[in-house]
């Protein structure tokens, strides 16, 4: 069997995509192909694009990659030749696109005529009311406050003319899909909804393996201390957990967050200087928590790992997600959870027993649900316990991996 990956990352030329315990983003692309690439009955290769001027094809830990230079008008996307000249080489069974929402995606599936399979991860249709953050743009614009304004006007244009853009190049893709891979209820709604005759399998992802390793401890733990992953874009919701922290410090005065990635201050770029990162950063100032608040910057598998096995609770505070890798890998570390009820979430966790939920835009709610951890040993250590285990079936690697292949073979039975 021979199947090509197409893998919407950025990639720089030499590196292995089969490396995952140096993947900071896309792991779980890293530990599928490495697990597809060690049997014996199949020759996987992987195309990506990659800074540089011309193709070039490597064969790296056992994985063919195909590197292609980004195209000059769009770099989401790659010249039709290119992308002919990789089928052409490797000649597929069947082609399996790992993410829809890029012209790259569209193109691959446009070229092959043959079997394919589609691996959804967000899903921009169902994000698109939820991009805002629940930030209320036109209070923003009219605030009569210039940093507010100023805010407003980024998050509507990027929303206008980032964002809105890539809904079509997604809908053409999930359209051209002959199969579809998905992992939770509202993944599987969502691409009924999109293409109703696509037949779906389901298969959850295989985590960076330092995940896998020892679990998170309470007496390892720094108590009244929140790790969140990601504050990147208004849909993350870091904003509702910079106010339940500060609704909590009369409570617990060494009350800390961290927060994964750079500092607003230390973000170069206009975009940030003047969208949701400038946004957090006033918000920070407003609400007098700086100095409850640490950016731990840009964090490797192992770092991150590290960080999560330290923090008292981990938070998704997302407004909307599928089945996000942050909160898979808190739970299979043990690491205490409060998540918001958004998008896939739920199925990834029971409620009061594997995680404690809240509304996502309830940071009132999220200040409580912390609290009750807080206060309680025995409710984070039960949660830690009855956490890891579920995540540890859910995110098992041969069971993923056999189910991926049983995927395959029943698109190519049916061909």
């Amino acid at each position: 069997m021979r199947v090509l990956w197409v893998v919407n990352l950025l990639v720089p030329r030499g590196e292995a995509v089969g490396d995952p315990a140096r993947a900071t983003f896309g792991g779980w692309v890293s530990t599928m192909l490495a697990q597809l690439a060690a049997q014996p009955d199949i020759e996987v290769a992987v195309a990506l694009r990659s800074p540089g001027g011309v193709m070039e094809r490597r064969e790296l830990n056992g994985i063919v990659h195909y590197f292609i230079p980004p195209g000059r008008r769009d770099e989401m996307d790659i010249t039709e030749a290119d992308c002919r000249a990789v089928l052409a080489d490797f000649q597929p069974d069947l082609l399996h696109a790992e993410g829809t929402e890029m012209a790259y995606t569209r193109r691959f599936l446009g070229a092959w005529p043959g079997p394919n399979i589609v691996s959804l991860q967000g899903v921009l249709h169902g994000y698109e009311p939820y991009e805002y953050g629940g930030l209320h743009i036109d209070e923003l614009l009219t605030s009569m406050r210039p940093a507010r304004m100023v805010v407003g006007a980024a998050l509507a244009a990027s929303k206008r003319l980032r964002f809105r853009p890539r809904l079509k190049l997604e809908a053409q893709s999930i359209g051209l899909a002959k199969n579809i891979i998905g992992r939770t209820e509202w993944d599987r709604a969502h691409a009924f909804a999109l293409n109703p005759d696509a037949p779906y399998f389901t298969v959850h992802r295989i985590l960076r393996p330092v995940f896998y390793e020892s679990g998170w401890s309470l007496e390892g733990a720094e108590r009244h201390s929140i790790f969140i992953g990601n504050a990147a874009q208004a849909r993350k919701g870091a904003h509702f957990a910079l106010r339940a922290v500060a609704q909590l410090k009369r409570h617990y005065p060494d009350i800390r967050l961290y927060v994964a990635g750079l500092a607003p201050e230390e973000l170069g770029g206009l975009k940030n200087r003047i969208g949701y990162p400038a946004y957090l950063g006033g918000l920070i100032r407003e609400l007098g928590i700086a100095d409850r608040v640490t950016f731990t910057g840009v964090l490797s598998a192992a770092q991150m790992a590290e960080r999560m096995r330290k923090s008292h609770v981990f938070v998704l505070p997302s407004l909307i997600e599928n089945s996000p890798n942050s909160l898979g890998e808190a739970m299979i570390l043990g690491a205490p959870v409060v998540s918001a009820y958004t998008g896939g979430a739920p199925d990834m966790a029971e409620p009061n027993r594997e995680a404690l939920f809240y509304r996502a835009d309830d940071a009132a709610l999220l200040a409580w649900k912390l609290k009750r951890i807080f206060e309680s040993d025995a409710l984070a250590q039960s949660l830690s316990a009855a956490a890891r285990k579920r995540a540890l079936k859910t995110h098992d690697p041969a069971d993923n991996r056999d189910r991926l292949l049983a995927a395959y073979r029943a698109v190519l039975e049916a061909t």
